[in-house]
């Protein structure tokens, strides 16, 4: 056995066993905890009976105890037990609260999102009590940590039913208080490409995509800055010219301020700046032209990387209105990449033949911005032929008239 980890303030310890590293066991006293005061961030905690340990959990399947002793369940409720089918063999299936859901939200409002993430996990009913105590207390939310609403956040994104939590997140209220510009969206309605309003349709992606927190993540906030690009035409069309910038920049600030890693901010960044990188392509091979399509492989650097983020493209274009799915660009787009590497002209991880103090010897240029000017012109060479030898990029580069 390792050496325990304790916790003080809140009277428990884990440990893990050599048989089971993988496993924590929890060791806990019965206790109570309350939020003081109205915007208290950490609770309060005090050693109680086994009664109030059991009024101060989230839920009636949380607050079952087991009498290693006599071998017997204890449910203080007497709901626990009813409440979970598969020990019971009734299929109530519910989520409810043990206490008063307004005396449990208001001490410990954590408890909405542990009720929203259980209810999304297993799929089962809320109470309509519960839900309405949830609604009343979603103010109280704002005392959490956005650590803690980052931490529900992950758990419910990569949970079996995503979209339910979210869809329960707006009805309560909870949204607000967790992730407040994506309620912007809900009623913003798109042009005739989409499916229903920019909320429903990234309801869609989300539910589309695997469930990789990453993915999840960027299909939640990929169309977040629709609202500050929105714009109707003279003709009366609608469009959101350049929304993936700006909801990459939305999105940055929204997880800077839940403390996520800066790792995973700059992937779930990556993925919504790119999101668009395809849709003008068309759903046939065709009309990919081979150098936007090395544009591409030279932006996601390695193939590896290219495979494990294109899903949340496939999964925007799913989401789109009927006839306007690009069903078949996924499949097209790796022919197309097949193709080029079968050829050699594949761009993934592509450096080109010349560096800096190459261009600088062939130019006589001295280090600074036209150095850079150079490299961007080659590049723009390398993506029409990447196969082009030293010799031809230096004639190239030769006859190449710098911008004054």
């Amino acid at each position: 056995m390792q050496q325990p980890v304790t916790y003080p303030n809140y009277g428990t310890a884990m440990l893990r066993l050599r048989e089971f590293p993988d496993d924590e066991i929890k060791l806990i006293q019965t206790r109570k905890e309350k939020y003081t005061g109205r915007s208290g961030r950490n609770p309060e905690t005090v050693f109680g009976t086994l009664e109030e340990d059991c009024m101060r959990r989230d839920l009636t399947i949380n607050s079952l105890y087991y009498d290693i002793s006599a071998k017997r369940f204890i449910d203080i409720t007497g709901r626990g037990i009813s409440d979970i089918s598969d020990i019971s063999g009734i299929s109530d299936w519910i989520i409810r609260t043990p206490a008063d859901p307004d005396l449990t939200y208001d001490d410990n409002p954590m408890c909405i999102l542990r009720c929203l993430r259980f209810a999304s996990r297993y799929g089962w009913d809320v109470k309509p009590a519960t839900f309405a105590g949830m609604y009343r207390n979603a103010d109280r939310l704002s005392i959490i940590t956005h650590e803690r609403i980052r931490s529900e956040l992950d758990k419910m994104l990569t949970c079996a039913n995503p979209v339910m939590a979210l869809e329960m997140m707006c009805k309560c209220g909870a949204m607000q208080y967790m992730i407040p510009e994506l309620c912007t969206t809900f009623d913003m309605t798109q042009n005739h490409y989409h499916f229903g309003t920019v909320w429903e349709h990234t309801l869609r992606v989300v539910e589309n995509v695997s469930p990789d927190l990453t993915l999840r993540m960027a299909a939640l906030l990929h169309d977040i800055g629709k609202v500050q690009t929105r714009n109707v035409s003279d003709d009366g069309n609608i469009h959101f010219l350049e929304h993936e910038k700006v909801s990459t920049d939305i999105a940055c600030n929204i997880l800077r301020r839940l403390k996520g890693s800066n790792s995973f901010i700059n992937e779930v960044a990556f993925l919504i700046r790119h999101h668009m990188d395809l849709k003008h392509y068309g759903d046939d091979a065709t009309k990919h032209k081979d150098k936007k399509m090395r544009k591409i492989q030279y932006i996601y650097g390695i193939k590896g990387r290219f495979e494990t983020k294109l899903p949340l493209i496939v999964a925007d274009n799913k989401a789109h209105a009927e006839g306007f799915c690009l069903e078949h660009q996924d499949e097209a787009v790796r022919q197309s990449t097949s193709r080029m590497e079968k050829e050699g002209s594949s761009m993934f991880g592509y450096c080109l033949p010349l560096t800096g103090d190459d261009i600088m010897r062939v130019k006589g240029l001295k280090p600074g911005p036209k150095v850079k000017e150079c490299s961007e012109y080659l590049m723009k060479l390398a993506f029409v032929n990447p196969l082009s030898s030293v010799e031809e990029f230096e004639e190239h580069l030769k006859g190449y008239h710098l911008n004054e």
